[in-house]
């Protein structure tokens, strides 16, 4: 075998030190040389012509002193153009040039040339720094020399923001499809970053701060993807150590496994030390690498416990995606996944330097530093790259809610729920995604928690009373039936109307058992009157959208009814407008069955939202209730009056009744009667109140209550 640089034939010569073990004669540097010879060791003003296929250029000067450390002997240099000399060496009779084919086949005169001083060459500090790296690189590939052509290999990168790459062994580069050190460092962005498939490098990095930074050992194991420079996947088990030096720096001294597919995807702990680890790798959400609730609390206490964390600005945001169980019923769950997997990337690589995780579902928090306005412009960064997604469907809305932890003896739990309280208040907006948690909204959102934890206590108490508000036919002026409607009468915060607490109820999933108990208190009240003998017409029952997400819920509507004796015909069903908008084909289906029972079933609100009388035809309603916000803008403006026109006849052309609420005079009623308007509802006929109260005051007014005749 022959070797490409000049001399070789004579280069026999044996090393003088000891330093650098395996290298014997200069082939042996020879072959190291070419596995660390790169740009960064080339001289700058040839950098940009350097390439994998010519090493040696650049390098000459510093590796003509390498040789002479190792071989001792002289360094000479051949002069060039610019007062520049080629450097080589002569150690004894043997005169040779480690770095000659850079010259290709120009003839260089190796006779008589003047003798190099390192202490020349040395004094221009960018040549010193390129030896003590060749030096460096020299001495860490003899002292770690392995067997090459082995699936898996040994890497060091810096624990910093950039995570730099110091050190990889040959089995490593050509694990990538790389042939040297240089070429890695190019391929990789010469960070660790570079080295993961993108897909998988948010989650192992989550992964590998969970059980090394904040974990209570310093060593890790993660599995990911890479992709060699070639464009093949291959799958990578990583076990790291995390060590720390004298100087404050910290380096990941990394070895790296190839294995097969199967076994990437085979999550079988198959060895005791694996096992071990594993066991311990509990601080991660699976789906996205995220950390888990539990640990973000850990790994946030723990960085407020540092006196650097107790200076800082800190700041919980609390994500929710909107309207994301849509996604999947739009798109399937796997779609779904993805998606959560994309946000969590998005999120994460805004809020690198803080703790991210995933609480569950489509809930994502972070804690970050900085002032209020960097904390705003790192969520409208978020926002808008979620809603700049490539693919159209994924583009998704987010709400945000911000906390400040101005005292840093809040509790991160705490902390965590006022952002959520914060995010949650601004559901129903349109108009705006984030909102700051602060002392205007603080009062607000107490209330809502209080409604939260303090519902079965109203209910099972009877705090929440209900009101009943009289419906009266138009023509006769009699009353021909009353809507149920709720107080809470809590004994903290004294009388709370239906818009401190429906919102929240039904945002919190628990509206079903306020309509429940309200079923319950009309039917113990009905069962009285009818008891006694009074005379007696319906009432109407308001009951949100959501009870219609809940499967027996209407069973237990009828079960409760029955309980009392009632009969059907003395409860009418109402739902509001907006319900019309989420679940059509369930809804329609519910309405049918309990009309097929003998309920009426109510449009309440109409007007209020989107829906037209087209929207309706779809539906069997008995009554069409005209939303309040009609007769107010009747008394504005007088084309008001017209379209109320069209729409009561609209309603009897259609086989439904019209009842218009919200009469307050005497011009309002007027008007309805000349209209055709079937029933009427207002506080000119009388202000919810409880039934004994409602029912004496009708007397003492002399009014009279329908006969209701053929219902049963």
């Amino acid at each position: 075998m022959g070797y490409a640089f000049y001399g070789w034939e004579k280069a026999t010569v044996k090393a003088v030190s000891g330093e650098y073990p395996g290298i014997s004669t200069p082939q042996d540097l020879y072959d190291a040389l070419q596995r660390i010879w790169c740009r960064y060791s080339c001289a700058p003003r040839l950098r940009e012509e350097w390439s994998a296929d010519n090493k040696t250029l650049g390098q000459c000067s510093i590796t003509a002193f390498l040789v002479q450390d190792i071989f001792g002997g002289e360094v000479y240099g051949i002069p060039r153009t610019g007062g520049a000399f080629h450097c080589y060496n002569k150690v004894g009779d043997a005169v040779f040039d480690l770095t000659s084919e850079q010259f290709g086949d120009e003839k260089l005169d190796y006779g008589e040339n003047p003798e190099q001083s390192r202490e020349v060459h040395f004094a221009k500090e960018e040549k010193k720094l390129r030896y003590e790296y060749l030096r460096q690189q020299l001495k860490m590939y003899c002292d770690g020399h392995i067997p090459t052509g082995l699936p898996g290999g040994f890497f060091v990168y810096a624990y910093d923001g950039d995570e730099e790459l110091v050190y990889a062994d040959e089995n490593v580069m050509e694990l990538y499809g790389c042939r040297s050190m240089e070429e890695f460092r190019e391929y990789t962005g010469n960070s660790f970053q570079g080295m993961v498939h993108p897909d998988d490098l948010p989650k192992i990095q989550n992964q590998i701060q969970a059980q090394t930074v904040f974990g209570e050992k310093r060593h890790d194991y993660v599995r990911y993807r890479i992709l060699t420079k070639q464009g093949e996947v291959r799958y990578i088990e990583d076990f790291g150590h995390l060590l720390h030096g004298e100087d404050g720096k910290s380096y990941f001294y990394v070895f790296l496994v190839d294995v097969d597919q199967n076994e990437y995807l085979n999550h079988n702990r198959n060895s005791y030390a694996e096992a071990e680890i594993l066991s311990q790798n509990q601080e991660t959400d699976q789906l996205t690498g995220l950390f888990n609730m539990s640990f973000f609390y850990h790994s946030v206490h723990a960085m407020l416990s540092t006196p650097e964390g107790r200076r800082k600005d800190i700041s919980i945001i609390y994500f929710d995606l909107s309207n994301f169980k849509l996604f999947n019923e739009n798109h399937g769950f796997r779609k779904g996944d993805e998606l959560l997997c994309d946000v969590a990337k998005v999120i994460r690589n805004q809020y690198k330097d803080g703790i991210v995780a995933r609480f569950a579902e489509d809930h994502f928090v972070a804690c970050t530093t900085g002032t209020e306005e960097e904390v705003k412009a790192g969520v409208e960064t978020v926002h808008r790259t979620l809603m700049m997604a490539e693919e159209t469907y994924k583009r998704i809305r987010i709400k945000a809610g911000i906390y400040h932890m101005g005292d840093r003896m809040t509790e991160i739990g705490l902390a965590c729920d006022h952002a959520r309280l914060a995010c949650n208040s601004i559901k129903g907006r349109h108009d705006i995604f984030y909102c700051f948690y602060q002392d205007l909204l603080r009062e607000n959102l107490r209330k809502q928690q209080y409604v939260i934890d303090h519902i079965d206590e109203a209910i099972e108490k009877e705090y929440i009373k209900v009101f009943y508000q009289p419906v009266i036919r138009v023509k006769s002026g009699e009353i021909c039936g009353y809507e149920a409607l709720v107080r809470w009468a809590d004994p903290d915060y004294g009388m709370l109307s239906p818009a401190d607490f429906i919102g929240t109820l039904e945002q919190f999933h628990l509206i079903h058992k306020l309509d429940l108990y309200v079923v319950e208190q009309v039917c113990k009240d009905y069962r009285r009157i009818i008891e006694e003998g009074a005379p007696i017409v319906p009432a109407s029952l308001n009951f949100s959208r959501m009870d219609f997400d809940l499967p027996d819920f209407f069973s237990r509507v009828e079960e409760i009814r029955q309980k009392y004796d009632v009969p059907r015909n003395m409860l009418d069903l109402e739902i509001t407008e907006s319900a019309l908008n989420d679940n059509f084909g369930r809804i329609r289906n519910e309405c049918e069955k309990m009309k097929e029972l003998g309920y009426q079933i109510w449009l309440d609100d109409f007007g209020s939202g989107y829906s037209s009388l087209n929207t309706v035809t779809e539906y069997s309603f008995d009554v069409l209730k005209l939303d309040m916000i009609f007769l107010r803008n009747y008394d504005r403006n007088p084309k008001t009056a017209q379209l109320m026109n069209y729409i009561i006849k609209g309603a009897g052309g259609m086989g439904l009744m019209p009842l218009c609420e919200g009469v307050e005079t005497e011009e309002h009623y007027r008007f309805l009667k000349e209209a055709g308007c079937e029933k009427a509802q207002g506080y000119f006929f009388g202000k919810p109140m409880p039934l004994d109260e409602t029912r004496a005051i009708a007397v003492e007014k002399g009014m009279k209550w329908e006969a209701v005749d053929g219902r049963r």
